[in-house]
């Protein structure tokens, strides 16, 4: 069932990675080192950053609905139930942590003059 699970993320992964690719195929790419479109570090690495708690998110999320199909299929045993429990406690709290995160990163950012 986990590589299920594993498999299933790596190709939801693959999949939204080449389709970015496919989007931004025609976007001009400069030296951010040489004072090009993305000479902004800070700017660049918010957008590094928000793509990774995005990502992080998400799998926060799907943790959470598979906790959910756990419980649900359960079929009355205690452990897979408690098993859904705990999966879905603990992505709640990686959702709390996710946001947290974002919050605090957001201010840095608009401190140090990123748009957000």
């Amino acid at each position: 069932m986990k590589k299920k699970f594993i498999i299933f993320i790596l190709i939801f992964l693959g999949i939204s990675v080449f389709s970015h690719m496919a989007i931004a195929d025609n976007v001009p790419l400069d030296n951010p080192l040489t004072g090009g479109q993305g000479a902004d570090v800070v700017k660049e690495a918010n957008t590094l950053i928000k793509g990774a708690l995005g990502i992080t998110g998400i799998l926060a999320l799907i943790a959470f609905i598979w906790g959910g199909i756990e419980w649900l299929i359960s079929m009355g045993d205690s452990k897979r139930i408690q098993k859904g429990k705990d999966m879905m406690i603990w992505a709640v709290i990686g959702l709390i942590v996710i946001f947290g995160s974002y919050a605090i990163l957001s201010l840095v950012f608009k401190v140090l003059g990123a748009s957000t």
